[in-house]
């Protein structure tokens, strides 16, 4: 089944809202695991390529913030605004869900997700 650019967005967004911060790696692997996934639904595997495109248009959007280890502080802290975060590379990149990509996600699911991708409720 095919996804337009903004469904590959909110399966994006809906696997990032169980923890504070995940990388594209992370994101790959939720959306393409073998039981009860975005993938499932889809039947296709998502590709790195597409959730890159995907984060890109989310951070744009304000719906994901970009973070990343910003020495000589510890940790992972979001880029500070104008910062381009494109120039960082996408290994060493995280990326937090906002309250706003939240409301997107619950919106879009409401709107069109759940009757288009219904899911298996027994």
């Amino acid at each position: 089944m095919s996804m337009s650019p903004e469904e590959i967005q909110m399966c994006v967004a809906d696997v990032m809202q169980d923890d504070d911060i995940e990388n594209v790696d992370a994101i790959l692997r939720m959306l393409n695991h073998e039981d009860d996934s975005w993938q499932t639904a889809r039947r296709n595997e998502f590709t790195a390529a597409e959730v890159r495109a995907a984060v890109e248009a989310l951070v744009s959007d304000g719906l994901v913030t970009p973070c990343a280890e910003q020495p000589p502080l510890e940790g992972c802290r979001p880029l500070p605004a104008g910062h381009d975060w494109k120039t960082v590379p996408w290994e060493e990149l995280w990326f937090h869900l906002e309250a706003a990509g939240r409301v997107a996600v619950q919106q879009w699911w409401e709107r069109e997700g759940r009757q288009k991708y219904p899911l298996d409720e027994e």
